[in-house]
């Protein structure tokens, strides 16, 4: 690693030198991977689209561009895998299917935590109808989240959205008419 400069201080009759470093961008299963990260970097892609320019300057999310006939597939198992990758997270498994979630690391769980992906109408073996990411899991029990492949039902309108609050407990969610089925956590 280079520096890019130095910086000479006088202190007390004494020159101090300290370094300034570039920032470095995380790097997919470090330890220093939080679930603060996780937020701040969906919170960064509110309201884009399936191949808009990402908050990192790509396009789109994983393989978010890339259905049938070049236009947008469904997207949220995209879009949650990338954020966790991004934050510096395994997402080694992780498919563009929403299901691949339910296999992932320990499997669901029903505590939800920030970071967390929560888990809609898993069948238990590999399909599930929609994943978003948890921001927020507040005291009275509900939760946020942010999700892509939302707002409509078209992948190639449909952006990326926050949601909430809404109950986080498992089972039927009247917010999303939707099941809640579980809660998959992040591994390093």
């Amino acid at each position: 690693m280079t520096f890019e400069k130095t910086r000479n201080t006088v202190i007390g009759g004494l020159v101090a030198v300290a370094l300034v470093v570039p920032s470095l961008l995380l790097a997919a299963g470090t330890a220093s991977a939080t679930t603060d990260d996780i937020v701040t970097i969906a919170n960064a892609n509110l309201g884009n689209h399936a191949c808009d320019t990402n908050s990192t300057g790509g396009q789109g999310y994983n393989s978010s561009c890339t259905g049938a006939g070049g236009s947008p597939e469904n997207w949220c198992a995209d879009f949650a895998g990338w954020v966790w990758a991004q934050s510096g997270y395994n997402a080694d498994g992780l498919t563009p299917a929403a299901g691949s979630f339910g296999q992932y690391g320990a499997g669901l769980h029903s505590d939800p935590q920030v970071g967390d992906a929560v888990v809609f109408n898993y069948d238990g073996n590999s399909y599930a109808d929609h994943v978003a990411i948890v921001t927020a899991v507040n005291p009275d029990g509900t939760i946020e989240s942010i999700g892509g492949n939302e707002v409509t039902n078209d992948p190639s309108t449909a952006s990326v959205s926050q949601d909430g609050p809404y109950s986080g407990a498992v089972g039927y969610s009247s917010y999303w008419n939707m099941t809640i089925s579980g809660y998959v956590s992040p591994t390093n």
